[in-house]
């Protein structure tokens, strides 16, 4: 008896010393970014910078999203089914819940879209809301609400109806302002205010503006079995300073979308290997006036565009990031840039530039000043000098360049208060309607001619209502070669993001409108691969 009851004693005196062990923790995978600037707001209704837009991505979800691949795919949404006629969307909903375990409904976006389009509601830029039948005159003041074509039928089932047919709908939908937002926000921008009910992989743990922003892991997001990351940490600081703390492995990722990659580090990346480039749907290039009466004759244009040499202007202004433009659309996900270049070519470039002087009965004597206005950045200044050296090589006579800062050359562009300017044309989702509409004559004063700017819209029109998608795409090259030919725009570069991962980081994704898909990234030495 007493043998048993020393035997029991020991059992139990190692059965407490092993509990008494302590159990090593699961070490937190910890994602460290660096951005250049702080989010103005977690509110996906307002207008949203690069860096913002990002932030809400990974906070937020729509019905529809991006893959890595670029390809448009089901996110809160089930399905789709679209009409014969190309107008009528219904959405089936997945079972899905906002940060706070309530679900998420059809409800939530229709009263989320509406809250935007409310006359009081104060947000601008909302023509990708007004494709949506009824949209405008709403906020407008001249329909009312029944009369817009958004609609829950029930707690799964939204229903849109389009004032047009318009091919990039579900692109569209991918984007923030087409985010649901939950109730309890209401109209007040949340910038501090935490907890923020959110519906996306993450969710706000601590915002300190103009320092960091800490995100962890939504426990409650219906697929948050892949996502492996735990934490994510973005710390305001400039593009010098994250390249500094990338270099001593404080931060994960650096670059583009979040920050720039400054130039004096591109070749110390490149020989690493450690430099990504991830094309960009930007097209960087020159705006001709067509209004002035020397700038009126195509020739001239098409002599000024023969006269660059875009390659070297790629590795003057951006180290060879940026590609020499061979069109106006870039290359997108399901784009291939068409080739139009006629680069470097000053022979033919001088020839035409004689003819056009002799149609104006001009010499080169009586040349008009020309000045070439650009945003006073550094990029854009060595872009401007590059040029104003191509064309005295080519045509022995000096334009004048004149840099604003932003605000004051985004003026200059609305009056049309300039000859030539060096500007940038970029798309909030990748479609090449996307960029085409950035020079319909309705919005913006391409001034092409009345014949010409017919035949354009026509080719938009079309494109809008054809079904088949290589039809589609030959009424989109051929708006395209229109522009070409006549060149109110002379393409200069294609942009990219560069940026640099560390070896540590997996799963990353980027898109070519700059945003970073982080629900799959992983750590390597604590994930040990993606989930």
């Amino acid at each position: 008896m007493k043998e048993n009851f020393s035997l029991l004693a020991l059992i139990i005196f190692l059965l407490s010393a092993c509990q008494n062990e302590k159990v090593p923790k699961k070490q937190e995978a910890i994602l460290r970014l660096a951005c250049e600037e702080s989010p103005s707001s977690m509110d996906p209704r307002y207008p949203a910078n690069l860096i913002t837009k990002n932030l809400l991505h990974m906070l937020y979800e729509g019905l529809m999203k991006i893959d890595h691949q670029g390809n448009v795919i089901p996110a809160v949404a089930l399905s789709v089914e679209v009409s014969a006629d190309l107008k009528t969307y219904t959405f089936v909903l997945k079972d899905t819940k906002w940060s706070d375990g309530t679900p998420l409904t059809a409800k939530d976006f229709e009263q989320s879209w509406m809250s935007v389009l409310l006359p009081s509601f104060p947000s601008k830029n909302l023509d990708l809301l007004y494709i949506i039948k009824g949209a405008k005159a709403f906020k407008e003041g001249s329909g009312s609400a029944e009369a817009v074509g958004i609609k829950a039928l029930d707690s799964k089932h939204l229903m849109i109806q389009l004032e047009n047919p318009t091919p990039y709908f579900l692109k569209a939908v991918t984007t923030p302002l087409y985010f649901p937002v939950h109730p309890s926000l209401g109209f007040v921008q949340k910038k501090e205010n935490c907890p923020l009910v959110t519906n996306g992989p993450f969710k706000v743990r601590e915002w300190k503006p103009s320092e960091k922003i800490v995100l962890v892991k939504n426990s409650s997001y219906w697929d948050a079995k892949v996502v492996a990351i735990d934490a994510v940490v973005l710390s305001a600081m400039d593009g010098n300073k994250a390249y500094k703390m990338f270099e001593r492995g404080k931060v994960d990722y650096v670059g583009s979308p979040l920050s720039h990659l400054p130039l004096q580090t591109v070749p110390t990346l490149k020989h690493q290997e450690l430099l990504k480039l991830k094309p960009a749907a930007i097209m960087h290039g020159l705006h001709f006036n067509t209004k002035t009466n020397f700038l009126s004759n195509v020739k001239i244009r098409k002599a000024f565009n023969m006269a660059l040499n875009r390659k070297v202007i790629a590795e003057l202004a951006t180290q060879g990031t940026n590609l020499p433009a061979t069109g106006i659309i870039p290359p997108l996900a399901d784009w291939e840039a068409i080739n139009y270049s006629q680069d470097n070519d000053l022979p033919a470039a001088w020839q035409l530039f004689q003819e056009a002087l002799q149609e104006m009965e001009m010499d080169k004597d009586s040349l008009p000043q020309l000045t070439l206005t650009y945003a006073n950045t550094d990029m854009q200044g060595t872009i401007a000098q590059a040029v104003q050296q191509q064309w005295n090589h080519a045509f022995g006579f000096t334009i004048q360049l004149q840099k604003q800062e932003p605000e004051v050359f985004a003026q200059s562009i609305e009056k049309g208060d300039y000859q030539i300017t060096l500007n940038s044309w970029g798309t909030r989702f990748s479609d090449p309607l996307g960029f085409l509409e950035n020079f319909n004559y309705k919005i913006y004063d391409l001034t092409l001619s009345q014949n010409e700017n017919a035949k354009y819209l026509d080719l938009l029109a079309s494109s809008y209502l054809e079904k088949d998608s290589d039809t589609r795409r030959k009424y989109l090259e051929n708006a395209e070669k229109l522009l070409m030919d006549s060149l109110p725009i002379a393409p200069l570069l294609f942009g990219s993001f560069p940026y640099a991962e560390s070896e540590n980081l997996g799963g990353i994704g980027l898109s070519d409108i700059g945003i970073l898909d982080i629900k799959y990234a992983f750590l390597k030495d604590i994930n040990e691969g993606p989930p």
